[in-house]
């Protein structure tokens, strides 16, 4: 059922693509001749912009751009006029409105704050004629250079994905506060949604660039690295390095989009014949795989597993199998991953876990206990969640206070400070997650549970399986002209029904793959085995109370299956069924039992869950791609039909291009 759930997916992405492609280049009354930016950083960090239109107009009377409010970016646009440029080259400044109107009046205009936005607007006077102008904006940005220890950053949007005007040429010049002493320390780098730019270091104090031929809602956007005293002052100064991180951030995209790049030159004719070789070929492959590989099943179902299924296995290890990875965990795994580590770690006496007041408040302190190393047996997975831990408790000052204050204790952390610690330590998240897959994946595989023949074998069968699936998206996005590939298409005289059966095809090979993929299995016999076992055990934890059991377990077990129920995310509800089934539950000396004590009484479980939610957003801002302010939509307003604003295509992929004599890509979603 899945399957075919997935197909109907499948079909509608598609067709969404192909309509969406469609209408994104759909016809305008307003083209840009040429757009120019003339744009000045001040030593203060704040930057004057002054935009020159050269714009095709028809039948519209107010033309609006808007600039996103953004704190990461910029903190304040002031001083904004409007100009006119007459035929002659002779400049009018435009009265100032000074409020909002939906039709501004001709020559009239307005720069304001409006809720999340910034808009500048002005009255051009062709409600039902048409004609050619020439318009100057000009704008003071402040604090738009962030400065770090070793670089000092800009980061501009000039035109947004919602900028709906196209333009036939796009320069720009941007002037800094001084030059620099050596060419090689200023870095710049374009990025637009095309490969048609170009940015350029013209001397050791100007970057120019250029974009020709820029669709409607596509963005244009500047990044400039600089040494940081050129700046001597701005509200966004960062005590830590970024310069590195810029480097590898634009190299990262650049890379990527280059091995893109190479499949827009191919002729669209050549592929489509490819397509039809390509799905034949994995449409019988995965046929193969269907009819003569047999699954692996466990030797022993259970339905219930009342005991750990193997004792030296960490609650990481545990969900790992549990959930059959062998890619890694999803970054909503993270949370309980480290949660529950970190239960086991006080159940081995690593750490301590006691509740403290705060404020009224109630909060939790993690304290590190000393402790012979060789005494303790650790997983490698352990080791490294510890070594976090410890790195926290000594680093938690400096995270809270974004100085060099020390730590007043290096030994222990609140779940507060952790969590503001992880908050702001987004690129150590990610270095956890990769070396916790790392290790438990060798882990597993040297003990035979995963099967490394197995993954090869699935990730040859999905990577070449992927190639005929997506050939369709590389066809509609990469080359991101549907005109493009339906006019080659017409040229070569492949009949329409062609085309359906080749949609067709492609959805039937969909099919296969999930189902030939999931007959390879990545498990061995043992590893399905184990597997088996902790499904088994998962659900004899949640169904407890509701079986009859002629010996009740002692709750000095339930402390240890307490650490892997808070792995599988069910930890509250083995609490009720604990409950249920130890009527004096609440009586227990705790002292005896310290994890049931923290998991019932010291609102661990929901003090975890916001640190696991650190844990999870903290993943994705040091993983994710970049992208700089937006710039805004450039749009009009007609005389009488009042238009709906801010539609956008929902699918975008972004370039890059070089410093330069070249073109690199670079794709963001």
């Amino acid at each position: 059922m899945k399957i075919f759930k997935r197909a109907i997916i499948l079909i509608v992405f598609l067709l969404g693509a192909l309509s969406i492609s469609g209408s994104v280049e759909a016809s305008s009354d307003l083209y840009l001749n040429s757009l120019n930016f003339d744009v000045q950083i001040n030593s203060d960090g704040s930057m004057d912009v002054v935009e020159t239109w050269n714009i095709d107009i028809s039948d519209t009377n107010t033309l609006f751009k808007t600039f996103k409010r953004d704190s990461t970016k910029y903190t304040n646009i002031t001083d904004g006029s409007v100009s006119r440029i007459t035929s002659s080259g002779v400049e009018i400044p435009m009265d100032d409105y000074g409020d909002y109107a939906y039709h501004v009046p001709t020559d009239e205009y307005y720069f304001i704050s409006m809720g999340s936005n910034y808009e500048v607007a002005w009255g051009t006077g062709y409600e039902s004629s048409s004609g050619t102008e020439t318009y100057k904006i000009s704008y003071h940005v402040e604090d738009a250079i962030a400065i770090y220890n070793d670089c000092a950053e800009m980061y501009w949007q000039f035109l947004g994905s919602d900028f709906e005007i196209p333009a036939k040429k796009i320069t720009g010049t941007i002037k800094l506060p001084a030059e620099v002493s050596n060419i090689d320390d200023l870095r710049v780098w374009g990025h637009t949604p095309d490969l048609n730019g170009t940015i350029t270091k013209a001397s050791n104090d100007t970057v120019t660039f250029e974009v020709n031929n820029n669709k409607a809602q596509k963005m244009v956007e500047v990044r400039i690295a600089m040494p940081n005293d050129l700046i001597t002052y701005s509200g966004r100064m960062y005590n830590t390095n970024r310069l590195n991180y810029i480097l590898q951030e634009e190299n990262a995209w650049a890379d990527e989009a280059n091995s893109s790049r190479i499949v827009k030159i191919i002729i669209t004719a050549i592929i489509c014949l490819i397509i039809f070789g390509v799905l034949l070929f994995f449409a019988i492959k995965n046929i193969r795989i269907l009819l003569k590989v047999k699954p692996v099943v466990p030797s022993t179902h259970f339905d219930y597993f009342r005991d750990l299924p193997r004792e030296t296995c960490s609650p990481a290890e545990a969900l790992y199998i549990l959930q059959g990875n062998y890619q890694g965990f999803t970054q909503y795994d993270l949370g309980k991953v480290f949660s529950s580590t970190i239960l086991d770690l006080s159940l081995k006496k690593i750490i301590k876990i006691e509740e403290i007041p705060d404020g009224g408040k109630k909060d939790s302190k993690i304290t590190i206990l000393p402790q012979d190393t060789n005494s303790v047996s650790l997983n490698s997975d352990e080791i490294i969640i510890l070594n976090f831990l410890i790195t926290a408790c000594k680093n938690k000052s400096k995270s809270i206070f974004g100085g060099s204050k020390e730590s007043d204790n290096p030994n222990e952390i609140t779940m507060k400070e952790l969590k503001k610690y992880i908050s702001n330590n987004s690129s150590k998240v990610v270095a956890l997650k990769s070396a916790i897959d790392k290790a438990i994946k060798s882990k597993l595989t040297s003990n035979r549970i995963l099967d490394l023949k197995g993954i090869k074998r699935r990730n040859a069968n999905m990577a070449g399986c992927s190639i005929g699936v997506f050939i369709p998206f590389v066809l509609v996005f990469l080359l991101d002209n549907i005109d493009f590939v339906t006019n080659t298409v017409n040229s070569i005289g492949i009949p329409w029904y062609l085309l359906v059966i080749a949609l067709i095809w492609l959805i039937v090979d969909f099919i296969l793959i999930n189902r030939a993929n999931n007959r390879i299995s990545v498990y061995t016999q043992e590893g399905v085995d184990e597997q088996d076992k902790w499904k088994a055990f998962k659900k004899y934890m949640e169904d407890f109370s509701l079986l009859k059991e002629k010996d009740v377990p002692d709750l000095t077990i339930w402390e240890k299956y307490l650490v892997y129920a808070t792995a599988f995310g069910i930890s509250e509800k083995v609490i009720k069924e604990l409950k249920i089934v130890y009527p004096d539950f609440d009586n227990y000396d705790y002292n005896i039992y310290p994890t049931i004590f923290i998991m019932s009484h010291m609102d661990f479980s929901s003090s975890f869950r916001s640190v696991s939610n650190a844990m999870s957003s903290s993943f994705s801002s040091g993983s994710g791609g970049g992208g700089g302010f937006s710039g805004g939509g450039g749009r009009r307003r007609r005389p009488v039909v009042v238009e709906e604003e801010g539609k956008t295509s929902s699918f975008s992929f972004f370039y890059i291009f070089s410093v330069g004599d070249g073109l690199k890509l670079k794709k963001l979603r």
